[in-house]
């Protein structure tokens, strides 16, 4: 799962990049700059079944440079990577500012060019779909012209300011884009790249109008990673920093992505299946090998927090707690599943 890391220049991608990778100011940042979401529960599962052997799913960062800045106005080019991409970071400078309102601004100047690249990949789309009328039988004009209807209607939301990640589909109305790969259809998210003055001041109302946006000292974090732990705890403290931000960071990237993970538990590895929220049984099994989905016969699945509580497979199923069910199962967070398949 890939996101792309999009920002001003100046405005720190690679800093930040590297201090969720935890490198230092001189390291040389990898072409794809990958990293665990790291789960406790996985560990809480470890820790009764006498093994650390913990396997996480991860995200991919890929930094983009492809935001210009010309005369003021950005300019936005290599499209076809952003379009490629799961969702969009957004790297905001949030230091060595005058005012906050420039916050605003460059998130602002960024959202537009996607909004605009949107806007004309839309245009080339409705005038391939008007051509390849051509030759069609009624039936086939209808649902072409029913499709160029809801693009006009994507088309006429961009022109109004709005990512399409906001629009309001009607049901069945985004499988017919599919393929399409637009841009602000994706989950787009803000880093507020960050200096301690900006934290100690975390009520700023100017950064209130993006509910996805995250507040991270990229430079700060980098350098206390290169300290002691205990050095590091303590410099948190003081500045009232928590130290589990990029760990939260990171659940929240995913979590935002619509993404949950479903736990399996074998005495030789303990693994996080990373699936979409409302994947049934049968998606899940997919996941892990095509012949386990093709062999269905059962999911047999414990709640998490039964499972820590009892202790193990076998005080679950003596205590009834092991359900049986079928391939429609919507997989919830964090259940522990065993496929049985022929």
């Amino acid at each position: 799962m890939n996101i792309a890391v999009l920002g001003l220049p100046q405005s720190g991608k690679s800093t930040f990049l590297k201090s969720i990778l935890s490198l230092s100011d001189s390291d040389t940042l990898p072409d794809y700059c990958n990293i665990k979401v790291e789960d406790n529960r996985l560990k809480q599962v470890g820790e009764l079944l006498g093994h650390n052997n913990l396997t996480y799913p991860e995200i991919s960062f890929t930094e983009l440079d492809i935001l210009t800045l010309n005369s003021k106005n950005t300019e936005l080019k290599g499209i076809d990577s952003l379009q490629k991409s799961y969702g969009i970071l957004l790297v905001i400078k949030c230091f060595e500012i005058e005012n906050s309102s420039i916050i605003t601004s460059d998130i602002n100047q960024i959202i537009t060019e996607l909004i605009v690249s949107d806007t004309i990949i839309i245009e080339n789309i409705i005038e391939r779909r008007l051509k390849s009328l051509k030759g069609k039988t009624k039936q086939e004009i209808e649902l072409v012209n029913t499709e160029i209807e809801l693009l006009n209607s994507l088309k006429n939301h961009l022109e109004n300011g709005s990512a399409l990640n906001s629009y309001k589909f009607k049901e069945g109305e985004l499988n017919k884009l599919t393929g399409y790969n637009l841009i602000t259809l994706k989950p787009i998210f803000v880093v507020l790249n960050s200096d301690t003055e900006l934290i100690e001041n975390e009520s700023n109302e100017n950064l209130t109008d993006y509910s996805s946006n995250f507040l991270y000292p990229s430079k700060l974090e980098m350098e206390l990673s290169e300290l002691p732990k205990i050095e590091s705890n303590e410099f948190r403290e003081s500045l009232n920093i928590n130290a589990n931000l990029k760990y939260n960071l990171i659940k929240a990237l995913f979590e935002g992505m619509g993404k949950i993970i479903f736990i399996t538990a074998g005495d030789q590895e303990i693994r996080a299946w990373e699936i979409e929220k409302g994947d049934t049984a049968l998606i899940s099994a997919s996941k892990i090998h095509s012949d386990i989905s093709k062999g269905f016969i059962r999911a047999e699945v414990i709640e998490f927090d039964t499972f820590l509580k009892l202790g193990s497979w076998n005080e679950c199923k003596k205590e009834g707690k092991v359900k049986g069910n079928g391939k429609e199962y919507v997989v919830n967070d964090g259940d522990i599943i065993n496929f049985l398949h022929s």
